[in-house]
């Protein structure tokens, strides 16, 4: 099967490499299964070495109809599974393997950028978005090349930008005891650290480095490790916004939340809320936001990108996954 670069209206180009790079079978190409997956599996090298270079990759128009084709494909990458412990977004497991729901949270509020698990110290190397059913209005994942966002972050906010990057930033969160799918940060201590009983939650907090505190009703009130928000990428030598600080701050809002309170520098002291918000709207300004497609598969190297979610109206159900390396 002979696969070629093509091209969407949206597409744009970092640091001349598309963004992202669009993989279609070429015309006249036998286009199977088992094809796809073969080559997939011949060529996981280059693919990685693809998303170096392009920060992500959507594969579009081949067969993959559904959640198990969908993980074949990153076992056929040999991607390592990476499970989702620390993360904030409201998921269901869709296959016994590696295969989640994107963020669950209602389709009228919008998640605004970020690293994947950017608040905990290791986070995973690649995230996976898979489109199982396209929404009828909006629902776009947009994604944008955190090179591009450091640039821009720094020429206008350069003494906030040396601020962070010497000191990193902390997150903290209020989890319910339950999962709240009402918020787009409801994930229970008990979905995010993969355990029923607070000794095990309190175990894997203490791995991560987490400050904790169990209240009266149940909640869990959590205080991050210090992690960076700058970060030098080593395979490619580029600087990024590599945090969750616009997320945090404009996005981590529900009963038990104060997204002003969500994120602030590694010594305490508060972020600069108006460079956060500038720094959204140029994350605005500098992203691709293309329609899904049933059965595209998009593979992004979270070091280098970002991603998000538009508001949407009608069905839609995209799936996700984690991995390593």
């Amino acid at each position: 099967m002979q696969i070629e670069a093509t091209n969407i209206a949206e597409q744009k180009s970092i640091n001349g490499a598309d963004f992202p790079l669009v993989l279609s079978a070429a015309p006249g190409s036998e286009c199977t299964q088992s094809n796809f997956l073969a080559w997939i599996n011949e060529n996981q090298r280059e693919i990685r070495d693809l998303m170096v270079k392009h920060g992500a990759i959507l594969f579009r128009g081949f067969p993959v109809d559904g959640a198990e084709a969908f993980e074949a494909v990153l076992d056929a990458a040999e991607f390592v599974n990476m499970p989702y412990v620390g993360g904030a977004a409201p998921r269901e497991q869709v296959t016994k393997g590696r295969i989640l729901t994107a963020n669950e949270s209602p389709p009228d509020q919008p998640i605004p950028f970020h690293h994947e698990m950017a608040q905990v110290p290791n986070p995973p190397a690649y995230v996976f978005f898979y489109c199982d059913i396209a929404p009828a209005t909006g629902g776009e994942t947009a994604i944008v090349h955190s090179h591009r966002v450091y640039e821009r972050f720094v020429a206008a906010n350069p003494e906030f930008a040396a601020k962070i990057e010497a000191l990193g930033v902390k997150y903290i969160r209020v989890m319910p005891e339950q999962d709240d799918a009402t918020s787009p940060i409801g994930r229970s201590w008990r979905s995010t650290f993969l355990t029923d009983e607070r000794a095990g939650a309190e175990e894997k907090m203490r791995s991560l480095g987490t400050k904790w505190r169990w209240q009266d009703d149940g909640t869990l009130y959590t205080e991050t490790a210090v992690v960076p928000a700058i970060r030098t990428e080593p395979r490619s030598g580029m600087k990024t916004f590599f945090n969750s600080v616009v997320a945090a701050y404009t996005g981590w809002t529900d009963s038990r939340n104060d997204p002003k309170k969500a994120v602030v520098c590694g010594d305490d002291s508060p972020v600069d809320g108006e460079a956060v918000i500038q720094t959204g709207a140029a994350m605005a300004e500098e992203c691709v936001a293309f329609r899904w497609q049933e059965g595209d598969v998009l593979l992004v190297d979270n070091s280098l990108v970002m991603h998000s979610r538009r508001p949407y109206e009608g069905p839609r159900r995209i799936l996700a996954s984690i991995a390593t390396g």
